[in-house]
């Protein structure tokens, strides 16, 4: 998990700071493509097992493709495709399984230990306490171990207002989405002023993210008993999938997490056009749930949680949210990404802002505190803090979303002062 900690400190008002947002991509994919390497994770080459239809190989993207047979042996920068209502399974040597659906472009880079889904939707399932190996997506890049997920790529074009999350009409929407086991990695976008940034993400069993190069990442929950129903690329297939224990108990987990109330079964019609539904197998528009985009009140900037809390200013002072969390751990500018609940739960400062960047138009600055996942029982205590200004006093409001609740704080903070708490309770499971 990419997550940066250090030691709460008291506040303080210097005229002057350096922020750090955590390590840039290439870092993020050199230190998991040398994970991969040092476990002797074996992805030297596959085979196909099953094809239904259409499924070609070619030597590289630009190679010329033939019909692949059962039986076929995939190497290192191949590319597999599939055609319309046509899907395949790969199987690597170290038992790894790439399951592929329709329209389809798969490869693999052997040195890097890398599984590269180019467009379409494929489900991967590595074997239990098995090596690391790096998956990469339109803008994702993760790792896994021992897990089973599924990755979905479509074009921008064909989604539309997925999410929210404004079009410029280029580049991929990819979903993520972990059955069991746990991925860990970083999502690339781009904002508005030309600004990158990398957003880091941890997910684990029923967790679902949604990426586009244009916005920051969206979080959700998936139905995994009705995905393993229902799925093509689950049922699609004639062998079982690996890791049969843990799915399991995945399945048992998400029931008990449903019965007990922390899973919100809201229908979400994530695509103007149903049939783009095809990202998670053709499954159901019933079968998101919790999409977080419904925050009341809240600005298009940063991303929706299952927790969120926004600072909203109008001034060129810095302004700093921070979120204490029930284990006492605090997410702010000096530790924008958090853990916690044994890996269950994350979360971020997905946008900062030190007072000299106008967020929305005339004058209009933004911070954005989510929490993803399956929370820790407990309070959680959301302030605002005057770092730096040269007014005598700034106004702000902040708002605070949990469970179909908002809570709307507005006051005003003298340099060095912090607002009184703004705290949400999640009950005991």
């Amino acid at each position: 998990m990419i997550a940066w900690t250090c030691q709460k400190a008291a506040f303080c008002s210097p005229t002057s700071r350096s922020r750090q947002w955590g390590l840039p991509l290439f870092a993020i994919t050199s230190l998991l493509c040398a994970a991969g390497m040092a476990s002797g994770a074996d992805l030297s080459q596959a085979v196909v097992r099953q094809k239904v239809n259409v499924v070609t190989l070619a030597p590289n993207l630009t190679g010329e493709a033939h019909s692949a047979a059962p039986g076929a042996v995939i190497h290192d920068e191949n590319v597999v495709r599939t055609g319309t209502e046509s899907r395949a399974e790969l199987e690597f040597t170290d038992l790894t399984l790439a399951r592929l659906g329709s329209n389809s472009i798969f490869s693999f880079d052997a040195k890097a230990r890398a599984m590269n889904f180019t467009q379409g939707a494929v489900l991967f399932s590595k074997p239990t306490n098995s090596g690391a190996i790096q998956l990469r997506s339109g803008a994702i890049s993760g790792a896994i171990t021992g897990s089973t997920g599924f990755i979905s790529t479509v074009p921008l074009e064909g989604i539309g207002k997925a999410g929210h999350t404004r079009s410029h009409g280029k580049g991929t929407t990819t979903l993520v989405g972990m059955l069991e086991g746990k991925i860990h990695g970083g999502a690339r976008w781009t904002d508005s002023g030309g600004r990158e940034h990398t957003s880091p993400f941890r997910l684990g069993p029923g967790d679902m993210l949604m990426a586009r190069p244009d916005g920051p990442p969206h979080f959700a929950q998936f139905d995994i008993p009705r995905f393993l129903k229902t799925s093509p690329l689950v049922k699609g297939f004639t062998a079982p999938l690996p890791n049969a224990a843990e799915l399991d108990r995945a399945v048992a987990d998400y029931e008990s997490d449903e019965r007990r109330g922390f899973i919100d079964k809201t229908n979400v019609m994530v695509s103007s056009r149903p049939h783009y539904i095809s990202f998670v197998g053709y499954l159901p528009l019933d079968v998101v749930a919790q999409l977080r985009n419904e925050n009341p009140g809240f600005l298009d900037v940063g991303s929706t949680g299952i927790i969120r809390g926004q600072l909203i200013w109008t001034t060129s002072a810095d302004l700093d949210l921070h979120l204490t969390l029930p284990n006492g751990q605090e997410v702010s500018f000096r530790n924008v990404s958090i853990t916690f609940n044994n890996g269950r739960a994350i979360a971020m400062l997905d946008h900062d802002n030190l007072g000299s960047t106008i967020d929305v138009q005339p004058n209009i600055r933004v911070e954005n505190i989510v929490v993803n996942g399956i929370p820790l029982s407990g309070l959680y205590s959301f302030i605002v803090n005057s770092f730096n200004t040269s007014n005598r006093t700034d106004s702000f409001t902040l708002r605070v979303f949990y469970n179909g609740h908002l809570q709307v704080f507005n006051g005003s903070l003298g340099n060095g002062q912090n607002s009184p708490p703004v705290i949400v309770q999640v009950p005991h499971r």
